[in-house]
């Protein structure tokens, strides 16, 4: 990468936030120069770690660029106590969009998983599988009230079909990836995820957008993590959470979980199948997208509290979080030190090739300033 000449300035306080999560804080810019807006990503992170969050998430966009679902990078940079990455800005998610309590139109849910399954076809036929498929990580477009674009690729995992480990959540405490409340039942028991997984967590959003919730309820918040991990998996049942739509949504979710970890999905069959329900309910798939609250079908499913017993639950249980040796050194003291997790050094299975990630680094324009106002 060359010396960086992009420079970008945080919008005032107050209306700079545009989300956090585990890994940093996302925040409204603009680009000095072009007055190009962006989405600007910050993690907290010594120069000393190797292997960065961000750097990451920028080399997979950039693997997977040139696809109308995946977001532009617009330009990257390491300093001594930051990472910074500049995407392009997006608007609001499928989950903002959703009113509370109340289901979203059929024609609506089609479109959209017309084109989250095409995303996933893309990415999926590049080696990567998302692991993180949700409403929230699904974004509307700013120019097109039609598209909705795929983000949040900090825990994207290059597949490999010759490669497979089945770990038991209740013995070697291993944590779900990705959202508990989304997740496909191979990540519940342990497995690494692989395409199927991401379809399975895909048919899980248009079971929420069609009902206008999922049929389990979030966990009580005392609750310990395996037990709401077991719980949530037994009552992921099948077939009978589609009950009183269309079949072919749930012929989605059981299809997603017919497939072997190596078997990518028929995609093609996928898009027809929604197509050929689009046309025979008199929908056109073109179009923007209709966010106009409406009553989900009645259904009479009704998702009662299975007994689970959970060996050692009131043991302390191991954490996700970095040692403090995986941190790198720590010199930044400044007044926000509070609102920043310092981040650590990435899964090393979150890897690319050394001389596609040298070629990914060398396309990405480098950040060259950030002003905060």
């Amino acid at each position: 990468m060359e010396l960086g000449t992009l420079k970008y300035k945080v919008a005032p306080y107050g209306k700079a936030l545009l989300g956090s999560g585990a890994y940093g804080i996302v925040y409204r810019a603009t680009e000095g120069g072009s007055g190009r807006p962006a989405a600007l990503k910050i993690s907290r992170v010594s120069k000393t770690v190797l292997r960065p969050i961000l750097r990451y998430e920028a080399r997979i966009l950039q693997h997977l660029r040139s696809h109308p679902a995946i977001p532009a990078v617009y330009g990257y940079v390491q300093w001594e106590h930051f990472e910074y990455l500049a995407m392009e800005l997006l608007g609001p998610s499928v989950a903002e969009k959703q009113k509370d309590g109340a289901a979203v139109m059929v024609k609506t849910v089609i479109q959209l998983l017309d084109q989250s399954l095409g995303a996933l076809q893309h990415i999926h036929s590049l080696g990567i599988v998302h692991r993180d498929i949700k409403p929230e990580n699904i974004l509307c477009t700013l120019d097109d009230p039609a598209r909705v674009k795929l983000i949040d690729f900090g825990i994207s995992k290059p597949f490999s079909s010759h490669r497979q480990s089945k770990h038991d959540p209740l013995k070697d405490r291993r944590h779900i990836m990705g959202s508990l409340y989304w997740a496909s039942l191979n990540s519940h028991n342990g497995e690494d995820l692989a395409p199927r997984d991401d379809l399975e967590s895909l048919a899980l959003v248009a079971l929420f957008l069609l009902r206008g919730n999922l049929p389990w309820k979030p966990r009580p918040h005392k609750e310990s993590r395996l037990r709401s991990q077991e719980v949530t998996r037994i009552l992921k049942s099948g077939p009978a959470l589609f009950a009183g739509f269309p079949n072919v949504f749930g012929e989605l979710l059981t299809y997603s979980r017919s497939l072997t970890y190596d078997q990518l999905p028929d995609y093609d069959a996928l898009r027809a199948s929604f197509a050929d329900l689009a046309n025979e309910l008199g929908y056109s798939n073109k179009g923007p997208l209709d966010w106009t609250p409406c009553c989900p079908h009645p259904t009479t499913l009704a998702l009662e509290e299975p007994e689970v017993s959970i060996p050692d639950e009131d043991e302390d249980e191991d954490e996700c979080g970095d040692s403090d040796d995986d941190l790198g050194e720590d010199s930044y003291f400044n007044w926000d030190i509070d609102v920043w997790d310092r981040q650590g050094e990435r899964d090393k299975d979150l890897t690319l090739p050394a001389e596609q990630e040298a070629e990914l680094d060398e396309i990405t324009p480098v950040i060259g300033d950030v002003i905060e106002s």
